[in-house]
């Protein structure tokens, strides 16, 4: 950690850091209760589900870690897709969030798919 201007260069009091907060607690609250940031049940199917696809997984990885079916699954991506409006990706035949274009970011061309 260096300093500039006598202040840490790690945070400066960011206007992210207030952001990043607001959000922890929120999140701190959900956990608290035992749900994800999604509002699920965080030790449901679609809790691990939802977990799973930051770093990806095949529809049957996502149905054997979950302890459910792939029919439970491919309905509970259609779920995040329609009513949480969150670009889910597969690519190779792994399933993942696509981040960046839920930011916003052009970086990533593809649509999320509609049917799987």
């Amino acid at each position: 950690m260096s300093k500039t201007n006598g202040v840490s260069s790690m945070s400066r009091g960011l206007k992210l850091d207030r952001a990043d907060t607001t959000y922890a607690e929120r999140a701190h609250e959900l956990f608290l209760k035992n749900k994800n940031w999604l509002r699920h049940g965080s030790k449901t199917s679609a809790g691990k589900i939802d977990e799973m696809l930051f770093d990806g997984a095949t529809v049957e990885q996502l149905a054997k870690r979950a302890k459910t079916t792939k029919a439970t699954v491919y309905v509970h991506l259609t779920h995040l897709r329609k009513v949480h409006k969150l670009a889910v990706v597969k690519k190779d035949g792994v399933f993942r969030y696509d981040v960046n274009r839920m930011d916003g970011n052009k970086k990533s061309k593809k649509k999320a798919r509609k049917s799987d």
